[in-house]
């Protein structure tokens, strides 16, 4: 915001109010399209993952589907974004000549965001979300498809399952796009979209992870070394533990996500790298003569994970151009000569 400001002051005129235009959270985690609400929650969300207990998995999994069959889709999706796209241009609507103008607009968008229908579908984003990323225990009450249904239905669900499902929002900062630029969406998607996202697997990187927290792991000089360590973190370190516990369960939530979530039917395959899912985001975010542009590995277009994508393009006449350089010039310092990229 600062710079923005900086590069387009006014001397007369009081900073622009930006709020609601920069928004921030994981862009690829969370509600894309609001009519996945009405649908209920995927069986794929009820994968056990690490340190979860497979009977309770079965038993949730279960109910979750005999919810999602017996519920019929009342939420009329398009309505609610329309009538959230019409909140969002009477927002900016509202000049900003003047110091009182730039409150008005400040308070207009805070009370957007307490208004009944925005929290009712904020809320049950989050709840379909989070059902990814819960913990199963036994005799613990999850979040299923019946504790969206009543969210959008304007009755409330368990409250354990709404402070569940904001806490893990919060640690994983939940994006929910339709939520945050309903008028983008309302008229098809952006216009422009630019991209340089990491070209890295959705893994963790323990010594990156212990780096900061136990210099003594992160130092340790070999993989069995290392591994010996953090299993003497829960005599050690209970705390720290207990993050690196919480830390895999998370990116296994999100790989979890990516794949049984439907957001990403052509990339999220493999072991899933972030540029391959960002690029199918990009091509999800455009109205349909929207421009993308974006710098990633050639192997968006070669490699076999990437196949059914780069042809979904090809085939759909969606590819503008594509540029394949490697390094050898160093154009960029940091990454090896004979990296390739496009």
């Amino acid at each position: 915001k600062v710079a923005l400001w900086i590069e387009s002051n006014t001397g007369d005129k009081p900073l622009t109010f930006l709020d609601h235009r920069i928004r921030c959270g994981d862009s690829l985690v969370g509600v894309f399209n609001l009519a996945t609400l009405g649908q209920g929650i995927p069986d794929g969300a009820f994968k056990p993952l690490s340190g979860d207990d497979r009977d309770a998995v079965r038993s949730v999994k279960k109910r979750n589907r005999n919810e999602r069959s017996g519920q019929r889709d009342l939420f009329d999706a398009a309505g609610e974004l329309e009538k959230l796209s019409q909140s969002s241009q009477a927002i900016e609507a509202i000049s900003d000549n003047s110091p009182a103008e730039v409150r008005k607009k400040r308070e207009s968008f805070a009370e957007s965001r307490k208004a009944s229908n925005w929290l009712r579908t904020f809320e049950a984003a989050n709840l379909w979300t989070a059902a990814f990323f819960q913990w199963f225990q036994p005799q613990q009450r999850a979040i299923t498809t019946a504790a969206v249904a009543d969210r959008l239905a304007n009755e409330a669900p368990a409250s354990r399952a709404i402070e569940v499902a904001h806490a893990i929002a919060q640690r994983q900062r939940f994006f929910h796009w339709h939520l945050e630029f309903p008028e983008v969406f309302a008229e098809g998607g952006f216009d422009v979209v630019l991209c340089n996202p990491p070209w890295e697997i959705i893994e963790l990187e323990e010594q990156e992870f212990f780096a900061s927290r136990d210099p003594e792991i992160a130092r340790a000089p070999n993989k069995a070394a290392r591994q010996r360590l953090i299993g003497e973190l829960p005599q050690r370190n209970p705390a720290l533990w207990q993050e690196y516990q919480q830390t895999l369960h998370d990116i296994d939530a999100t790989r979890k996500f990516l794949r049984a979530s439907g957001r990403f039917p052509f990339t999220a395959r493999g072991r899933v790298n972030n540029y391959s899912v960002f690029s199918e985001l990009l091509s999800q975010l455009l109205r349909p003569n929207g421009r993308a542009g974006v710098v990633v590995p050639t192997g968006i277009a070669t490699d076999a994970t990437n196949q059914e994508f780069f042809s979904h393009l090809v085939e759909s006449g969606r590819l503008v151009s594509l540029y394949d350089f490697d390094n050898r010039a160093k154009l960029f310092p940091a990454v090896i000569s004979l990296q390739k990229f496009c």
